[in-house]
């Protein structure tokens, strides 16, 4: 028993919708008895990326005081056809009316106009419709006249087919019917059968020996029944087969093909096209040939009521000698893996740093062969080296590389897609390895992975003050290597306190497998991220509440136990109260030349005289100011300032004038991080800055001093020399 097609009884329904909503005419105007839409060119053909268009010409004889609304309404495209296509101006983004100049004949205006006797304005709407209004005193006799040029581009191969309705009192509609394709080379084929892939597909169908080139085949007859359809592969093979639409592989609407005449597809397929197909329904015919010649695909319907076959379509493709390999349009990826023959996304980089361990999956690696042309090469032999360590394997198309890599050197072929692939394992050492692909005498490119060994040193380094009573996030940062200097992901490193009255550190963390780029939440103890690189692992700190100690030993080794530990490393971290008691600005020195650096430091102290420990402070300062204008960063301005150490730090430059130069910094009113006694208290530095001209004046003295011991020195000689 056959249902109706959902495809169908939607299609319907939204252009009901559509005309029901849109058609809007003017209270003053009646919609017309009767009129009949003319397309001048009622079925197109046009190359992919062109626009077809025609002409839209209403008929009707009772113009004077009436309406129209006209809709066009898409039926039916490719199913692979892009909303990009349809953006056309003038219209919505399913089907497009674009006015052109309607002639001196036609009763219809263009918006904006001023309808005379016998004219009528048109105008558009939303949702691909043309509105037009007939004049008064119009021409009742008016007949033929063109309302203005429906215009499509189809970006897909396949056929389109679009509704036009009129909102007459008596039913008026009209079908435009566009075949769009690459190439308009094979005229007995015209309308159904489309290239898609291959040397070339907009003058000629052609493709290159060892690579593939694929035919559309659509403009199925949309009958009652199901009908059975037969393809078979002249001079070459069949590769693959898409369908989409209302296409059935078989008639239960199975996972796989009746395969005719064998068990592959070389052999040939039979399909069915079921009774809901439209017209735009398409079988993607992937074909290959491993020397030049001609490829026929002929496609035979069968009805379903007599049984008698009919050629379809028997499209013919022209294989010539290849160009050679490519480099420059060959190209080669590399896919991070947790097995073997798992291919990742096209935009995979390069894994992160592997264990050296033998038989470790370390990547897996598409590498895609082109010709000349940019079309994939089928049974091109590929070769794979690794030097460096590693051991390798291959196989032919995307994950099939199976079994355990056991070679330096390894060969396969591509699929008909110019598909290899390869699976890299280690072998035990440590270092950088370099694989490089090669097609023939064409290297296709190389792709590194570092292997890593035992971890051999662990670096410890302080990031934030600790906050007491406030478990501290990523406080110390420690990065592990092995003995070459790789940096290790995923090694478990343990941490011990020194004293943990004073403060606990959690028991380990693992370094990281990918690197964090930035940092985030600075000055935020609880929720701080350090930046980290590979290999790096972040340990928070948490000081007890009523310590009264300004810092804490970190230990941190490879085992469990100091004592088992092998690596060993270790961090001191400074331990602060959250309460500043003292706010002080100094510079780096008291005296400075025009124009030299100068840093500014705020300096934020508890009541114990530590640093206090990380704080965001929202209010740590009111108001800055310099007696004369520095260049460089800004000073604080009022607001929070993230410390992470206790102090912040600002670079700024000394001016060009010479003299006294005070900068002052007035707190802020922060009740969390500013004692009362810090609270809205001005700190001031005052530092000199040299004047040029004295600098010169001095210069230009001592100078003389030394021309009049010269002088001196001159005549002494001639005394001694007796010269006058």
């Amino acid at each position: 028993m056959k249902t109706i097609s959902l495809k169908k009884v939607s299609a319907v329904a939204v252009a009901s919708l559509g005309f029901g909503l849109l058609s809007v005419v003017p209270a003053s105007a009646t919609v017309p008895a009767t009129s009949t839409i003319t397309p001048t060119t009622s079925v197109l053909s046009v190359a992919v990326g062109s626009v077809a268009s025609t002409t839209i010409k209403l008929t009707t004889a009772d113009q004077v005081g009436h309406a129209w609304t006209l809709t066009a309404a898409n039926v039916s495209k490719p199913a692979d056809a892009t909303a990009a296509a349809d953006t056309v101006a003038n219209g919505n983004a399913s089907t497009k009316f674009v006015l052109s100049s309607v002639g001196a004949e036609s009763p219809f205006l263009v918006a904006g106009a001023t309808a005379a006797a016998g004219k009528a304005v048109v105008a558009h709407t939303s949702a691909g419709v043309i509105t037009a209004t007939g004049n008064a005193s119009g021409d009742s006799t008016a007949t033929a006249n063109i309302m203005g040029t429906f215009s499509y581009t189809p970006d897909k191969p396949g056929v389109y087919v679009f509704s036009l309705t009129a909102n007459t009192t008596t039913s008026s509609t009209a079908n435009i019917t566009i075949y769009a394709g690459y190439s308009g080379a094979d005229a007995t084929n015209a309308n159904v059968a489309f290239m898609t892939q291959g040397a070339s597909v907009t003058t000629a169908a052609t493709a290159t020996a060892g690579g593939v080139a694929t035919v559309r085949v659509t403009n199925f007859a949309d009958t009652s029944t199901d009908d059975y359809y037969n393809v078979v592969v002249t001079g070459g093979s069949l590769s693959n087969v898409t369908v989409s639409g209302n296409i059935d592989k078989d008639n239960a609407n199975t996972a796989g093909f009746n395969l005719a005449n064998g068990a592959s597809l070389a052999a040939g397929i039979n399909f069915y096209v079921d009774s809901a197909a439209t017209v735009s329904d398409t079988v993607d015919l992937q074909v290959t040939s491993a020397t030049a010649g001609t490829v026929t695909i002929t496609v035979t319907g069968f009805s379903s009521t007599t049984g008698i076959g009919t050629v379809h379509a028997a499209p013919s493709v022209t294989f010539g000698t290849a160009l050679s390999t490519s480099a420059t349009v060959s190209t080669s990826k590399i896919y991070v893996i947790d097995t073997h023959n798992t291919e990742a996304l096209a935009t995979s980089t390069a894994p992160g740093n592997i264990a050296r361990a033998a038989g470790t999956n370390a990547a897996a690696f598409t590498i895609i062969v082109n010709d000349g042309y940019g079309n994939p090469i089928n049974a091109q032999s590929v070769s794979a080296v690794v030097t460096g360590p590693g051991l390798i394997n291959g196989g032919s198309g995307p994950n099939t590389a199976s079994g355990t890599p056991a070679a330096r050197v390894v060969a396969t072929t591509t699929n008909s897609a110019g598909k290899a692939s390869f699976n890299l394992d280690a072998d035990g050492s440590a270092g950088v390895s370099t694989v490089t692909f090669s097609a023939g005498s064409t290297v296709l490119g190389s792709k590194t992975v570092t292997f890593y060994g035992a971890v051999a040193k662990y670096t410890a380094t302080t990031i934030l003050n600790a906050v007491a009573g406030t478990g501290t996030v990523d406080a110390v940062n420690v990065s592990a290597v092995d003995a070459a200097g790789i940096a290790i992901p995923g090694e478990t490193i343990y941490a011990f306190s020194s004293s943990t009255t004073t403060a606990s550190v959690e028991a380990s963390d693992t370094t990281a497998t990918t690197a964090v780029a930035t940092e985030s939440n600075a000055g935020n103890p609880a929720s701080y991220v350090s930046a980290k690189a590979i290999g790096t692992a972040g340990f928070t700190v948490t000081p007890s509440a009523t310590t009264t100690a300004s810092s804490v030993t970190i230990t941190f080794g490879n085992a469990a136990t100091i004592a088992l530990s092998t690596v060993t490393t270790t961090a001191v971290v400074a331990i602060g109260g959250v309460e500043a008691a003292t706010v002080t600005l100094t510079a780096n020195k008291t005296s400075y030349a025009p124009g030299e650096a100068v840093t500014l430091t705020l300096t934020y102290k508890d009541a114990l005289g530590r640093l206090t420990g990380t704080n965001p402070g929202s209010t740590l300062v009111a108001s800055s100011a310099s007696s004369v204008a520095l260049g460089g960063a800004a000073l604080p301005t009022a607001g929070a300032i993230a410390t992470k150490v206790g102090t912040k730090t600002y670079a700024v430059f000394a001016p060009l004038t010479g003299g006294p130069v005070t900068v002052t910094v007035t707190s802020g009113t922060d009740a969390t991080h500013l004692a009362t006694a810090a609270r809205s208290v001005a700190s001031t530095v005052t530092f000199t800055v040299t004047d040029p001209s004295a600098a010169i004046a001095t210069s230009i003295a001592s100078l003389n001093a030394k021309i009049v011991a010269l002088n001196a020195l001159i005549a002494k000689i001639m005394k001694r020399l007796n010269i006058r």
